[in-house]
This record gives C-alpha cells, sequence and structure tokens, in this order.
C-alpha cells in the first residue's frame, strides 16, 4: 500500500488508548449528548479530563475528523460536524411479519449482468490494487514459483494447507474464539464458505433468518439452495434487535440463520457486545445454527478489531465464514470456515464441491502472514478506508439533494445512502450507468424488494479528482430524478 495515503492517521498498537477516547466521543455524537455545531474541548482539556496525553487525545481528534464526525476550524479548535450528521441517519424498515420470502434473482441477475466498464468501481463492494500490498503479494508469488514450484502444482485437499490453518486459528483465538487448525476448512473465497455452510445445515424449502438490508450475493446463495427467507431490520447504527430475533424464532420453523453483523454490508452497521451474546444464546436455546460473515471484521476504524458473533458461541453452533478478499487480495479466492461440530461434514463437502481451493494462493497467504506484514498493511488500510468514507460521505451530502441521509459506518469501507422518496434506486442505477459509473440499488438487498428509495457506494479507493467527479453526476442524476416527479 502506498505510504502517502497514511497520512497523520496512525491506527496502530503502540497507541492503544485513542481508540477509547474516539469512541467514548463518537458514543455521544451517535447518542445526541454532543450536537452538531458544538465545540469539543481543547485537547488539553480533554487531555486532562481523561487522563491520556496530549498525543493520544490529538490522535483521537484526527480520527474522528477522518470518519466525518468532527471538523476542525482554523484558531478555534474542533467542531461536531453538522453537515455529516444533520439528516440523520438512513431509515431502518420494518421487516414484513408475514410468511417466509422467496428471494427475487431475476433482479440480481440483471444487475450483475450490467457491467460497466470504467475507472470508477462504485458498485463492487471490493479495495482497489492502490490499496492492497501488490508488490509484496508479488514478490512473495515469484520466491515461490522460484525456489519451490513443486509445492504449488499438486492439490492442497480439503481442508487445505496446514499452516494456513494454523495461521488462521491463531488470529481467530486472539479474538477468544477457542478454534484449532483442525476445525479450519480453507475455501474458494467467502461465498464458497457460506454456501458449503447453506448445504451442510439446510434443504430446499427450509426457512433462512438473516437481516435486512444484507450482502445481496447472500440472498443468491439462499436462491440457490431454494430457501424461504424470514428478515429482521438491521439499524444502520447498532445491527439487529435481540428482541426480533426472539420473535422472529418463535412465530418461524428456522433452520439456520445468516448473520453479518460486525460491519454489515451496507449499512457498516456493529452489533453491540451484549447484543451479540443475547442472539447467541436465543439461536442457541434453540439448537438453531448460526452462519456468522465475517468478512469486513477486521477493518474497524475505531473499535479495532470487533468480537466475533462465535465468540459467545457456547454451545458451538456457529460457523464462523471469514475471508481476505476485502482486506488482502480479492483474486486469491481465500476463505475459510471454522466449526468443531461440523469440520469433518464441511472437509468432506469441499471436496466433493470442488475438490480443493487453489495451492498457490494458499502458500503466498501463509508466507504473508509469515512476514508479519498483514497487521502493518490493516493498519495502513483502515486509515485510508476511514478517510476515504469521510470525504465521500460529506461529498454526497453537498451534492446529492436535499433530505438525502448517509450510513455512519464505523468500520467497513461502504456507504449506506437514502434518497428523497421520490428518486427511484433502479432508476438511479441505469442513469449512472448510461454515465458510465456503477452504483448497487437498494432493492437488491432485501428478500422483499425493500429499499427502493436506497443505494450503496463503495468507498474503498483514494479520493481523487475523479472520485470527485463520479459523486458530482451522481448528485446530478438524484437531482433529476427528484425535480422530473
Amino acid at each position: 500500500m502506498d505510504d502517502t495515503h497514511s497520512g497523520s492517521l496512525q491506527l496502530d498498537g503502540r497507541d492503544p488508548h485513542y481508540a477509547a477516547v474516539a469512541q467514548q466521543l463518537l458514543a455521544q455524537i451517535s447518542s445526541g449528548g454532543l450536537r452538531p455545531g458544538d465545540r469539543l474541548p481543547s485537547v488539553r482539556e480533554l487531555a486532562r479530563q481523561t487522563g491520556r496525553s496530549i498525543t493520544t487525545v490529538l490522535r483521537a481528534y484526527e480520527h474522528l475528523e477522518a470518519l466525518g464526525a468532527i471538523a476542525a476550524r482554523p484558531r478555534s479548535g474542533y467542531f461536531v460536524n453538522a453537515g455529516r450528521h444533520a439528516n440523520g441517519l438512513p431509515q431502518t424498515l420494518a421487516a414484513p411479519a408475514g410468511a417466509p420470502s422467496l428471494i427475487a434473482g431475476d433482479l440480481v441477475s440483471d444487475f450483475l449482468e450490467a457491467r460497466i466498464a470504467g475507472p470508477l468501481t462504485f458498485g463492487d463492494s471490493v479495495p482497489v490494487p492502490a490499496l492492497l500490498p501488490v508488490a509484496s503479494l508479488n514478490r512473495i508469488t515469484r520466491q515461490l514459483l522460484r525456489d519451490a514450484p513443486e509445492l504449488a502444482m499438486p492439490y492442497l485437499m480439503s481442508p487445505g494447507l496446514e499452516r494456513l490453518r494454523q495461521q488462521l486459528a491463531g488470529r481467530l483465538a486472539a479474538h477468544a474464539v477457542p478454534v484449532g487448525a483442525e476445525d479450519v476448512v480453507i475455501t474458494t473465497g467467502g461465498m464458497e464458505a457460506i454456501n458449503l455452510c447453506l448445504r451442510a445445515l439446510t434443504r430446499p424449502g427450509d426457512t433462512l433468518l438473516m437481516e435486512a438490508p444484507t450482502f445481496y450475493g447472500l440472498l443468491q446463495a439462499a436462491e440457490e439452495h431454494g430457501l424461504r427467507v424470514v428478515e429482521v431490520a438491521n439499524d444502520p447504527l447498532r445491527g439487529i434487535d435481540p428482541d426480533e430475533v426472539r420473535r422472529a424464532v418463535s412465530r418461524h420453523r428456522i433452520a439456520a440463520a445468516l448473520f453479518v453483523q460486525n460491519f454489515n454490508n451496507p449499512t457498516g452497521s456493529l452489533l453491540p457486545d451484549e447484543a451479540k451474546r443475547d442472539v447467541v444464546r436465543t439461536l442457541g436455546a434453540r439448537g438453531i445454527p448460526l452462519i456468522e460473515d465475517d468478512v469486513y471484521g477486521e477493518l474497524g476504524f475505531v473499535h479495532g478489531r470487533p468480537t466475533p458473533l462465535k465468540t459467545y458461541d457456547e454451545a458451538d453452533l456457529v460457523l464462523y465464514c471469514g475471508s481476505l478478499s476485502k482486506t488482502l487480495a480479492p483474486g486469491l479466492r481465500i476463505g475459510w470456515i471454522a466449526s468443531r461440530r461440523h469440520a469433518r461434514e464441511l472437509r468432506r463437502r469441499k471436496f466433493t464441491l470442488s475438490c480443493a481451493s487453489a495451492s498457490l494462493p494458499q502458500l503466498v497467504v501463509s508466507r504473508y502472514l509469515e512476514t508479519g506484514g498483514y497487521e502493518r498493511h490493516l493498519r495502513g488500510l483502515r486509515a485510508a478506508l476511514a478517510r476515504s468514507i469521510a470525504r465521500i460521505s460529506e461529498a454526497v451530502l453537498q451534492t446529492f439533494p436535499p433530505g438525502t441521509s448517509v450510513s455512519r459506518p464505523q468500520g467497513g469501507f461502504v456507504l449506506w445512502i437514502e434518497l428523497p422518496p421520490n428518486v427511484d434506486s433502479v432508476e438511479m442505477f441505469r442513469a449512472a450507468a448510461r454515465a458510465g459509473i456503477a452504483i448497487r440499488p437498494g432493492t437488491l438487498f432485501s428478500a422483499n424488494a425493500q429499499y427502493a428509495h436506497h443505494i450503496r457506494l463503495n468507498c474503498a479507493m483514494p479520493w481523487s479528482a475523479a472520485v470527485a467527479d463520479g459523486i458530482v453526476t451522481l448528485g446530478r442524476i438524484a437531482h433529476a430524478l427528484a425535480a422530473a416527479r
């Protein structure tokens, strides 16, 4: 990753206290204790109040400024950012309480086929190469092929490279997820991990519990397996409501649950730890297995790496799915499942599905993790994504029609945007496509085709003139659609 993207914001382990200061202030802003336009204490004053150093407080302020939560005014200090918070958050729509829904897969297929060739990647939720350690991965690949080419030639049969499984289990153990290498199955990306779990846990006609909005690829997977979906609403800040989960499992015969609660795609929401414990216990008490999709978990801005749902898995009913596609290299297609209870069946199903994942990517990733470069890369990536989210958020609020609301993700790299009620997101998608810009309309993110006035933007790219022009163009399109009705 290019060091010029790091700036003065350093998310590293040398000063772990700034995150606590930043989180305390962010909580006050989100709850309304600090209102738009309020002046924050000076750096010296807050250092005295919190007992932290001036450097720590300054780093916390820099971080919140990168998130767009506060703004510095010359010779005046720091203020809560009125532009970012005045319009509130995108609306959370109540999930239908009726019968389980079938997925409208044709709509998703239409958008997947409408690929846009151009420099802007607001559509697909992947980081651009400029944010990834391309040079390091290429160097390791060349070394492996030069020094031991025979290692990359044979199958690495399911469950995959042992050393890589040990490394992944070690990373999970650091977050109180007690799994060993024997409990990890390497997959070809995160989507294969999800599909393997669905194969193991469900049968056609079963009902799957999911949040809404959620990533449309997960809805596609549910459709492929012939599943019906019951949705619980996902708040754009705090995730799903444990009480709503309890109501859902009491009303419906749920075969399994599938949640993304560490920086949900598309909202960026983060479920608090106590709510995570509550949800896992509720499902565990009924023997309902939970598939946890945690592909964004490493990308927290303020909290750092949040606790996985599986941390609270006393009944061993959570199947943890991870991937390096959002953090390291999408094209390497390295994913995994961690589950002690289901490991043997998952290994068998992986073998019958695809025999083995590619050998060379597993070897490259394992070698890269051994270098220690991944943690350095993640620190810089989190900083870059926080700045990009902040810049694009502000640009959207400045250029889109009045009444637009923008999510406030605490991690990940997508923005969830609610448009005025007379702007249809599918029409906006089509108009943007004609302008050479890809976005994702909100109807993709719900089994019930809700969120017709929402869009998702990928922000995993450095700010540039092209990005700024793209946001301006999208703003003009939204204004035109709003004026036409």
